[in-house]
């Protein structure tokens, strides 16, 4: 039944089975989507959604009646964690737990890469437009290098993740503690507009923390690529054509729940530079994950890589020469798994797109920065995968258990 950090509507909710039988992973017939969602809403064991769910948030667009069938996995997930704790091996990717899976590339970056990256988390926030630089973009700080960003005020570190990956990890207690702490962060900051390069932040600050956990932000919230496309409709930003080629789009699990705003911003953005958008099967929802959801709720690398080889065989199957990414956990999910699947399509960022329209660009560290994270991953959590071992979040650390 409902309770703290149930968001699920049990009133909407007929046990039809769709959300679940539409779902492209766990391949359920209709019979078994409604035992299984009967299982779920009685909180019983389940056959395979618990088991399987790769985290990918499409089941909410599925849901005929928008009762939010993802959040309520989300909160078996988390009555799960309080009997039993994480696996050890999940403690390198705890974002709010220093050093984490991104922080360590910090001493692999250039050292201009690495003044970016002090700069912002130094900087006030403070403006007309501020831009948050997420976690993701923070492990790829040459995302946001070019004189476009010349008038808005770049500002933010690692402490003030917004808290996505707990969130996909259902420990909802301490995403929670995220959207108190980061209320308090932003109070007396007089922000008018903050800008979002990563589409998970830009739900979690817009949508997912005020509405769910209480966070309370009074700036509004935009998506970077909508501003710009503004900017480049408005003629305050001049872009040239780029050489020709087809690319396919990959949409992040957020862009899909958020919707156009994202999707088709980014597409049109990405359309101005004269790059040839070739997609694949249109339907809502259908989108596949990059493998970053699915690492964040079993913390098996197998399950990146098996998500990932979908994404890859998605995009291979339009034909297109690159595949192009607005999410930057997306680019640096796929540039990693795309090491060991090969062969794999080369992988460009949306700003990388944008950079080399703006007569900049050519700069790409991406596949050496996720080479380095293969390395830490393989040294620091792969040895744990056979752990018995247990942790659970305290303030700021994990306790073993």
């Amino acid at each position: 039944m409902p309770g703290k950090w149930n968001f699920f509507e049990y009133s909407l909710c007929t046990l039809c089975g769709e959300c679940l039988v539409r779902c492209p992973y766990l391949k359920l017939t209709s019979r078994e989507a409604v035992e299984e969602m009967h299982r779920l809403v009685e909180n019983q064991p389940t056959q395979k959604v618990l088991q399987k769910c790769v985290s990918c948030y499409s089941c909410n667009l599925f849901c005929p009646r928008d009762c939010h069938p993802y959040e309520l996995i989300l909160y078996r997930w988390y009555q799960e964690y309080l009997k039993k704790g994480l696996p050890v091996r999940a403690s390198y990717f705890i974002p709010t737990a220093f050093p984490n899976f991104r922080t360590d590339l910090l001493k692999y970056m250039s050292a201009e890469e690495r003044k970016l990256v002090h700069q912002w988390s130094q900087t006030e926030p403070g403006g007309k437009l501020v831009l948050y630089p997420s976690c993701n973009v923070l492990a790829l700080p040459h995302l946001l290098q070019g004189d476009y960003l010349k008038d808005i005020t770049i500002a933010g570190g690692w402490e003030q993740c917004c808290g996505e990956m707990l969130f996909r990890m259902g420990l909802l207690d301490a995403v929670e503690d995220r959207a108190r702490w980061l209320t308090e962060y932003y109070k007396d900051k007089r922000i008018d507009t903050m800008l979002f390069a990563c589409p998970a932040c830009y739900h979690m600050f817009s949508q997912v923390l005020p509405e769910k956990f209480g966070a309370r932000f009074h700036f509004q919230c935009r998506y970077l690529a909508s501003y710009l496309l503004e900017e480049v409709e408005g003629s305050r930003l001049s872009l040239k054509k780029l050489p020709s080629r087809d690319i396919t789009v990959q949409d992040s699990c957020h862009a899909r729940v958020m919707g156009e705003e994202i999707t088709e911003s980014s597409r049109r953005l990405l359309e101005k530079m004269g790059l040839k958008i070739k997609e694949g099967k249109k339907r809502k929802g259908l989108g596949l994950c990059c493998g970053a959801a699915a690492g964040a709720n079993r913390y098996n690398p197998l399950e990146v890589l098996k998500t990932a080889r979908g994404a890859f065989q998605k995009a291979q199957e339009t034909g297109a020469e690159e595949i192009a990414l607005y999410c930057g956990g997306c680019l640096l999910t796929l540039d990693l798994s795309g090491k060991i699947l090969l062969p794999s399509l080369p992988l460009r960022h949306l700003l990388e797109y944008l950079q080399e329209a703006l007569g900049g660009g050519g700069h790409y560290p991406t596949p050496q920065r996720t080479r380095r994270l293969l390395i830490n991953i393989t040294l620091k959590a792969l040895p744990q995968l056979i752990s018995t071992k247990r942790i659970r979040l305290g303030s700021q650390e994990e306790k073993q258990i």
